[in-house]
């Protein structure tokens, strides 16, 4: 029974000897990898720099968003007739009469 383990070749022991063999094969076989490993890390960079953009691109939509709603109330809160409104019910103020202006005259 030994005699028939003897005789089947080692692959693996086989496929290191070839490639160790010759120096150039085991060189390219190498750069394969390494040059592999390299697409692999920049093609996860190029997604998450796309991830990253997809997620600024939403927060300068909701900004602007924001700016056009604060634009709106700045426009609501600086019309003349609402400001004259506000003064006359919540500060009860009222236009003075003639009688009730003074003259001021400085020396």
């Amino acid at each position: 029974m030994n005699k028939v383990v003897d005789r089947q070749p080692k692959l693996f022991s086989e496929m290191l000897a070839g490639l160790f063999a010759n120096k150039l094969t085991f060189l390219l076989l190498l750069l394969i990898f390494v040059s592999a490993l390299v697409v692999v890390q920049v093609t996860h960079f190029a997604r998450q720099q796309l991830i990253d953009q997809d997620v600024l691109l939403q927060q300068r939509d909701e900004l602007d968003l924001q700016w056009r709603y604060l634009l709106v109330e700045e426009e609501f809160y600086s019309q003349h007739a609402r400001i004259e409104e506000v003064a006359k019910t919540q500060l009860k103020m009222k236009r003075p009469t003639s009688k009730d202006e003074q003259v001021v005259v400085l020396p």
